[in-house]
């Protein structure tokens, strides 16, 4: 059973861990009695001092008893009082101490002995203050009335007589006064020797008048008031006498028998004290006995575990490990000690014994990993060739992409350029149909050409980010003028919400976050035969104070996808079988370079799909908000009245937090109800109507035409379909109407048109593009361009804007012209042409000299570091191709005057 170690140690242990509880339970032991020792001695330490506290107290309580008999003093009662209340107190105080002790009727016997004669010291006490106050009031109410009337009425006799009678009269004046003196002697120090004095002193006052008295009723008054003087005082020293024989035989003697307990109590408490100490001693010596020899056996116990331990375990361990490390060197071992044990050291050498065959094996396994290693280095240097050969041509694509790409672009320029420009010419119906079908084809193929172009930036690791400050509103703007047209086409509805608190300037790369969102928007729509887009914009506020992600949901009722499909939906060059590119076409490259950019904005693109059941893509982008950045949704006026918006359901065409948003006293009803509360609104009132199709025109034509007349402010709502609404509501009433989709600028153009009350009515809508006479401006241009049609494309351009200009072909030519003629207002400079480039010619002209000339870059070339060269080389602005005529007039905008300025 305990052949093992684990099982001697487990045994040795044990047996260690007994000894040491032993140990902490015989400590405890000793401890709790010597604290039980301490608490005896203290409780007898406070015993004593207890008693000796009485004998202080009975002592005070006597001075006081004698202060109080010599001079009455009120004080010396109170103090008296204090000193019996906190003597009785400490009384009681000690028969609780002494409730619980082995002598328990002796302490108590004590104790209620010496409170008895406390008792008794009291009420004699009470006595005494009884005699001395009636002693006090026969002296001031007896003594010195009488001695003040005998005094009166001698000198009163002796002024009114002459001869032996006035002689007698201050003679008896004479005793009476000796009579008091010896009276306040007395009460000084009441003597019985002064008794006799003063009783002669009075008797020889009376014979004074003995032989007048008979015939003088006055001097008989004065006698009988001698007589009870002296009865008086007869009284006074019987009084004085009983006090003083309380206080100085019963009280003195209760006191001293007080004390003597006193002492008595201290004594058995002091034998008490001692033996305790003798006890505390005794338990302290049987204490350390006991721990020194259990520490001796638990010392000779350690020491034979020790032995045990280093004998049995640590030296065989030791000679395995040194066996193990002349192993682990691959030195030869002869001998392996142990292996004949059962427990775990003999486990150990026989793993040895193993390690020790599997070295030699590991010996030989070497020298055949050597030789391997030797054929693997060839192969290695032949893999890192090919990977560089790889890397070369993945570079060698990327550059013949992006070259490719520009290549193409420079031709689409002149063809799109051109069909522009043909366009606005005068042409039939059936050739413009054509043409638009050709600028349709060359949208799709510039299209194309931008994703092949992005892709190989991607790769190429050249492809980054912009950090500037941007409107939404813009990027709203472009989103839904790209889309809706192709919504349009297929009648689909399209909805697009905005949060109104999402702030209107943010910094980012406002051109990436525009095309992420038309190529998730584009693929809802294509991939969408009936029913709806939805476009759904948010925004969630991150750590720090300006620190944003824009979340972006594009929700479809499509032809959905499988899970094998969203697995795949991002890769590169993938769509969601095969069947769909021959059916919606497409290069599978758009989600894969909206995922990259997504990633390169430090956001995330997810999708949730079923088949036939659409799709929901969701994207976010971190973002920064921009200083001062106001809510996206506002409107600076407001009615006087309320708001009254009817809608098919709870959720009406009109987003409910955008009417929360710009009015406050707003009421939302069913559109079944128009009628019932068109009678509850006011002049000053507004109304909305949701208007979903023909049915609803024709069912609360009535009404509308009630609230038009009574010239209610009224605005209507419109879905995409059927798209005839909008037109059918403008031809019967001149107000104001939305149709979806409008981002947040068109909601705040359409609440202020409704809030303004004198405006001229117009029709609002997102579907309808007015075309605007085109502003010219004044100017002489340079355009410095090799390609012929693109010539001619950006010439037609510069005459519809107004503009004169010369061609160059190519930089040095440019050059030649701009430095001969200084009538140029502005230069477009081609990037790349022969001879001398655009680069090289903008820094020739700028060394000449030509600080203040406006140059402007051409390029099919839209990566940053084109922009930043354009920059470095002085060219002020910079477009790229193919070039469009908005974008060509924003430019020339900038820099050139009106015709009409």
């Amino acid at each position: 059973m305990f052949r093992s170690i684990k099982s001697q140690i487990l045994l040795v242990t044990a047996t260690l861990v007994l000894v040491l509880l032993s140990q902490v339970f015989l400590s405890g032991n000793t401890q709790s009695t010597f604290v039980e020792n301490l608490d005896i001695t203290q409780e007898a330490v406070i015993k004593v001092s207890l008693v000796r506290e009485l004998e202080r107290d009975v002592i005070d309580l006597q001075r006081n008893v004698l202060i109080y008999k010599a001079s009455a003093s009120r004080s010396a009662v109170i103090r008296f009082n204090l000193l019996m209340r906190d003597t009785q107190a400490n009384l009681t105080y000690l028969e609780k101490l002494t409730a619980e002790d082995l002598q328990k009727n002796v302490y108590l016997d004590y104790v209620s002995r010496m409170r008895v004669h406390l008792s008794t010291y009291d009420e004699n006490f009470s006595e005494v203050i009884i005699g001395r106050t009636k002693r006090q009031t026969l002296y001031e109410n007896g003594f010195l009335t009488e001695l003040e009337n005998v005094f009166l009425d001698i000198s009163s006799r002796d002024a009114n007589n002459n001869g032996p009678l006035k002689t007698k009269l201050k003679q008896a004046s004479f005793h009476i006064a000796k009579a008091e003196s010896f009276l306040l002697q007395y009460l000084l120090t009441p003597e019985q020797s002064l008794l006799e004095p003063f009783q002669q002193q009075i008797s020889q006052a009376k014979s004074q008048f003995d032989k007048y008295t008979p015939d003088n009723i006055e001097l008989q008054n004065a006698i009988q008031r001698l007589d009870q003087l002296r009865d008086d005082f007869l009284q006074l020293t019987q009084v004085t006498r009983g006090y003083l024989f309380l206080v100085n035989v019963v009280m003195a003697g209760s006191a001293n028998e007080f004390l003597f307990l006193a002492r008595e109590l201290n004594r058995l408490v002091t034998e008490k004290l001692s033996d305790t100490n003798m006890l505390v001693k005794q338990a302290a010596n049987n204490a350390r006995s006991s721990n020194a020899l259990f520490s001796a056996f638990a010392i000779g116990l350690a020491a034979t575990t020790a032995l045990f331990l280093v004998y049995r375990i640590m030296v065989p361990i030791n000679t395995i490990t040194q066996v193990f490390q002349r192993l682990a060197k691959g030195k030869n071992i002869k001998s392996i000690p142990g292996l004949l044990r059962k427990d775990e050291i003999g486990q150990l050498a026989q793993a040895a014994d193993v390690f020790h065959e599997k070295n030699q094996q590991t010996t030989s396994l070497l020298k055949q990993s050597q030789l391997l290693n030797t054929q693997q280095e060839a192969l290695n240097l032949q893999l890192v060739a090919s990977n560089q050969k790889a890397e070369q041509a993945t570079v060698s694509k990327s550059m013949f992409l992006a070259n490719m790409s520009h290549e193409i672009r420079t031709p689409m320029n002149g063809i799109i350029g051109m069909l522009d420009v043909v366009m606005r010419s005068d042409m039939t119906i059936q050739q413009r149909e054509q043409l638009d079908k050709v600028a349709y084809s060359g949208q799709i193929l510039m299209s194309l050409i931008n994703d092949i172009l992005d892709f190989s930036k991607v790769e190429a690791g050249k492809l980054n980010i912009e950090n500037i400050e941007f409107s939404v509103h813009s990027i709203f703007t472009n989103i839904l003028e790209n889309i809706t047209h192709k919504a349009k086409e297929k009648n689909l509805n399209l909805r697009f919400h905005v949060n109104p608190d999402l702030p209107c300037n943010l910094l980012g790369d406002p051109l990436r976050i525009s095309q992420v969102m038309l190529n998730l928007c584009s693929n809802a729509i294509k991939f969408t035969r009936n029913g709806s887009v939805s476009i759904n914009i948010d925004y969630e506020m991150q750590d720090g104070a300006n620190n944003i992600r824009l979340l972006a949901e594009v929700m479809d009722s499509g032809i959905g996808m499988s899970t094998d499909q969203k697995a795949r939906v991002f890769d590169t060059f993938t769509q969601a079988d095969g069947s769909t590119s021959r059916n919606f076409g497409g290069t599978g490259l758009g989600l894969s370079i909206v995922k990259q950019l997504v990633t390169l904005m430090g956001g995330d693109v997810s999708v949730e799909s079923e088949l036939t059941e659409g799709s929901v893509f969701k994207v976010s982008f971190l973002l920064k908000v921009a200083e001062y950045s106001e809510p996206l949704l506002q409107v600076n006026q407001t009615i006087k009245g309320k708001l009254y918006y009817f809608s098919k359901g709870q959720e009406g065409l009109l987003h409910n937090q955008y009417i929360e948003k710009l009015f406050e006293n707003h009421h939302h009803y069913p559109l079944a109800q128009l009628p019932a509360v068109i009678e509850n609104i006011r002049d000053n009132d507004a109304v909305i109507i949701d208007v979903e199709g023909q049915a609803v025109f024709k069912t609360f034509r009535e009404h509308i035409e009630s609230l038009y007349k009574r010239h209610i402010s009224l605005g209507f709502v419109t879905n995409t379909q059927p798209s005839n609404i909008p037109d059918l509501l403008k031809s019967l009433w001149r107000v104001s109407y939305l149709s979806h989709p409008f981002t947040p600028a068109q909601v705040t153009d359409f609440f202020t048109e409704i809030v303004n009350k004198d405006r001229f009515l117009t029709m609002t809508t997102s579907l309808v593009d007015l075309e605007e006479d085109t502003i010219l401006y004044r100017g002489h241009v340079l355009l410095v361009e090799d390609h012929l049609i693109n010539q001619a494309v950006a010439g037609e351009m510069l005459k519809l804007l107004g503009l004169t200009f010369d061609i160059a072909e190519d930089g040095y030519q440019a050059v030649t012209m701009a430095t001969n003629s200084i009538n140029y207002d502005m230069l477009l400079m081609d990037i790349q042409m022969p001879v001398m480039d655009g680069y090289e010619a903008t820094l020739a002209l700028r060394k000449k000299g030509y600080s203040d000339l406006i140059i402007c870059g051409l390029s099919a070339n839209a990566m940053k570091q084109d922009f930043m060269r354009a920059t470095e080389v002085g060219m002020n602005d910079y477009i790229t191709k193919p070039i469009k005529k908005d974008a060509l007039e924003k430019l020339i905008a900038r820099y050139l005057p009106k015709a009409d300025a």
